[in-house]
């Protein structure tokens, strides 16, 4: 499988947009590339809502302050 672009990723996803440091959306286009490569492009596109709060929860958790 070829490399998805952020752009493919997003659009995959159904938004238009995500916010998040370069890092976090080049962690997120990844996670989504290995997500198509076990399971295809229906199953992400089927689950998108489901990727999305997965993704915003894991957002959450990483940028908590250990303070």
């Amino acid at each position: 499988m070829n490399r998805l672009s952020l752009q493919e990723t997003l659009n995959l996803l159904g938004v238009e947009d995500a916010d998040g440091t370069h890092g976090q959306l080049e962690r997120l286009r990844r996670w989504v590339e290995g997500l198509v490569e076990r399971h295809g492009f229906d199953y992400v596109s089927e689950n998108r809502c489901k990727l999305l709060d997965k993704w915003a929860a894991h957002k959450k958790l990483k940028m908590k302050s250990c303070c």
